[in-house]
């Protein structure tokens, strides 16, 4: 785990050796963990599984009949506005 003071005193270092050591680094702020570091491809991964996982869950919607279909654009629109709503509340 690499400490705020230690960020400060060594810089993207520390994140650096804690990264090679256990292939992530945790920064901990006021000695709670807060938040994780780790390099571009580990996290191409993790958002790849992460895409995947959407995928399949939307499929799998599909096949239980559990959507709407549109018809126009304008059906479109108005359904994302009525998402965006929803995500809003």
């Amino acid at each position: 785990m690499v400490t705020i003071l230690d960020l400060r005193k060594r810089g993207i270092k520390a994140i650096e050796e804690e990264i090679e050591e256990s292939g992530v680094a945790t920064l901990s702020y006021r000695g709670h963990p807060k938040y994780v570091v780790l390099d571009i491809e580990e996290y191409e991964k993790l958002r790849e599984l992460e895409l995947m996982l959407a995928y399949q869950q939307v499929m799998e919607e599909v096949k239980r009949g559990k959507f709407e279909a549109v018809e126009t654009p304008e059906e479109l629109d108005l359904y994302l506005k009525q998402l965006a709503e929803e995500i809003k509340e």
